[in-house]
């Protein structure tokens, strides 16, 4: 009777206790999986409270806004993605460091070599410093309208086109 009673109605009580446990763990799992993947966006700002400069018929909007990527104890740097032709670029900039005012050419030359960027060009009044990896992305740092510009590309760019970009920001 016990034996009877255990069959017919606690066996399947313990089969769906066990297929329940499964399922919560399998999904836990996956949780995990998808939240442990997803990385956190930078929230999007309009403003970054001192001027910037763009390239020439393109807004801020357009190039999807503004992105804090300094740490919050340091001077603030703010970047937005372009593309100069199919190659993706990050645009940084930041105020000009009170320690550049002095020498804004020695001391940009100063830091791109620190980048390795020793190849010079110039765009219009403004000395372009371009350094470039041996996989191709390249570093391009300039200072312009009161603020120290850094680039990054993922591909190698042509110096005419960076040249050309670097005219047209306003």
């Amino acid at each position: 009777m016990v034996r009877e009673f255990i069959t017919s109605h606690l066996r399947p009580l313990a089969i769906g206790a066990i297929t329940l446990t499964v399922l919560i763990v399998g999904l836990a799992i996956g949780l995990l999986i998808h939240f442990h993947s997803v990385k956190p966006v930078a929230p999007i700002i309009e403003n970054p409270g001192y001027q910037t400069i763009l390239p020439s018929g393109k807004t801020i909007e357009q190039l999807g806004g503004w992105v804090k990527i300094s740490p919050p104890e340091s001077t603030p740097v703010y970047a937005y993605a372009d593309k100069i032709g199919s190659v993706t670029i990050s645009v940084s900039e930041q105020t000009l460091p009170d320690s550049f005012k002095g020498d804004v050419d020695g001391s940009v030359a100063t830091l791109a070599k620190s980048y390795s960027a020793t190849d010079n060009q110039t765009a219009g009044n403004t000395k372009v410093y371009i350094g470039t990896n041996a996989d191709g992305p390249q570093s391009v740092i300039f200072a312009k309208s009161n603020l120290l510009v850094l680039i990054k590309s993922q591909k190698k760019i042509d110096d005419k086109a960076w040249v050309a970009y670097i005219n047209s920001l306003n």
